[in-house]
């Protein structure tokens, strides 16, 4: 009640949000700023709630006794609001008891509450963690050897109410923030304090024994539970395929045990698979003739699973859709809502979706620029071929001169060898007629025609390399081309297929 009254005082107000702000930004920029709100249903975040408001004790102090006194004082004269928020904020008694409710969240109502807010079918575990949870209040206030070992229904007969099994001031546990704060209370008011914490444990207690009741016989419990779904003879026959079921040597490990591992200190870890997925295996088991094996009992636990274990799905679907459709989507058709609802259900969100997602944009300019590339890949390819093709008419151009040259040059070559060989002969005859004129001649020619001879050769060597490098040139280009036509080849036939 307390922190509802302080979350009322600034929930139709932006200014006093404001002041609240300001007031917390003297102490602390980094503090929360907003005031949580504690609904009914909503039972996990009672503990929040408190947790916020002690975080924000101080600022809200110095805001409500200090600030609104000197600032606001129209507001809050004659404010019956304003007179609650300031004794709580100035009472060490009801600080106390927020810190109590505190510790009851936090360490017996929390793990509970926060269990069944799973999707999962928890229907089946409902019953066994009611009784954990008795359990644990009962060991807030009685003595440890009185509840002992008890499970069941020796639980339940337990008389919580004597006075001789109850734990005394200093025993019953209340947390140790909460004990530390009792040194701020008159005796009278400790004594109060701790006669309101044994009625609430007392309470508690008898609501949970009221609504954990034992059976002997659960199977048939639960079939007579469920109106109109089973005749008398079903009901009968649920009991002997339970008896038959419990009998069963055939059940796979596999079927329950989902993973094990080791954990930190070296421990197993054991993974166990929804009730639902293990069910499914079991009722699924034939007879030799290919019969279900037990008809009645897959009618009766189908049914039972899908009895909610509470409201967190409904609430949750609530604010998804609340997040879905936010003021600025308002005006979504059903058609599109329902389609993002079922891609919400639909599709898992996990690590790989998320990097799918942030990495989609770059993808997706990737692919447009292969797109680009690939429309312009035939006018490239194009001019390509045409530059290749005038480099190919080039080189047969330059290839054909030097064959020319090359021809005329070994033409030369044939001359300047006949010349050699003309004189030659004319020396030796020269030289037999003791002709000594003719042998200075013929002499000249043969040095011009070795002259001539070793020119044209070198020019012969030149064109000779030339041609080789034209040649291999040519060669290469051509080679490349049929490289790039073979590509071109696959990437398309990729494409199509």
């Amino acid at each position: 009640c307390e922190c509802i009254d302080i979350y009322s005082w600034f929930k139709q107000s932006p200014a006093r949000k404001q002041d609240l702000m300001d007031t917390i930004d003297d102490f602390n920029c980094v503090m929360e700023k907003t005031i949580l709100y504690f609904a009914n249903t909503r039972w996990v975040l009672l503990g929040k709630v408190i947790t916020r408001v002690f975080i924000l004790w101080e600022p809200l102090q110095e805001y409500f006794l200090v600030y609104l006194p000197e600032n606001q004082k129209l507001q809050v004269q004659n404010n019956d609001r304003y007179e609650k928020i300031k004794e709580t904020l100035t009472s060490y008694v009801i600080k106390i008891r927020l810190q109590f409710v505190l510790f009851l969240c936090e360490t017996i109502f929390d793990r509970f509450l926060t269990l069944f807010q799973q999707e999962a079918p928890l229907i089946h575990v409902l019953h066994y963690e009611l009784s954990s949870l008795y359990r644990l209040v009962l060991l807030q206030f009685l003595t440890t050897d009185y509840v002992g070992d008890k499970v069941d229904g020796f639980l339940l007969d337990l008389d919580f109410k004597l006075n001789e099994k109850q734990l005394n001031n200093k025993q019953i546990r209340i947390g140790e923030e909460t004990r530390k704060l009792l040194n701020h209370l008159t005796q009278k008011e400790r004594e109060t304090f701790f006669e309101d914490v044994k009625k609430i444990y007392h309470t508690t207690a008898e609501y949970l024994k009221k609504i954990s009741v034992q059976y002997s016989d659960e199977i048939v419990r639960i079939a007579r539970a469920v109106p109109g779904l089973l005749t008398a003879r079903e009901i009968d026959y649920s009991r002997d395929e339970w008896l038959i079921y419990s009998l069963d040597n055939n059940i796979d490990e596999n079927w329950y045990i989902k993973e094990k591992k080791k954990d930190c200190s070296g421990s197993e870890l054991i993974i166990y698979h929804r009730i639902d997925y293990y069910w499914n295996k079991v009722l699924n088991i034939t007879t030799a003739n290919g019969i279900a094996k037990y008809p009645t009992l897959n009618k009766l636990i189908k049914s039972i699973l899908i009895i909610p274990h509470g409201n967190a799905d409904v609430e949750r679907g609530f604010s998804i859709n609340e997040n879905l459709v936010p003021e600025n989507r308002s005006k979504l058709s059903c058609l599109s809502i329902n389609g993002l609802r079922s891609t919400y259900d639909g599709v898992p969100i996990n690590k790989e979706i998320i990097k799918s997602v942030r990495t989609s944009s770059f993808l997706y300019k990737q692919d447009l620029q292969s797109k680009k590339r690939a429309s312009q890949r035939p006018e490239k390819e194009n001019t390509e071929s045409l530059q290749a093709a005038e480099l190919c008419k080039q080189a047969l151009q330059e290839e054909d001169g030097l064959l020319s040259k090359q021809k005329a040059l070994q033409s030369e070559l044939h001359e300047a060898t006949s010349i050699i060989a003309d004189a030659s002969g004319r020396l030796q005859l020269a030289i037999k007629n003791k002709d000594n004129l003719e042998i200075q001649r013929s002499t000249i020619l043969i040095d011009g025609g070795n002259t001539k001879s070793k020119a044209i050769n070198e020019q012969l060597s030149k064109v000779i390399e030339e041609l080789i490098k034209i040649q291999t040139k040519r060669k290469n280009n051509f080679t490349q081309q049929q490289q790039k036509r073979q590509k071109t080849l696959t990437n398309a036939s990729i494409i199509l297929n």
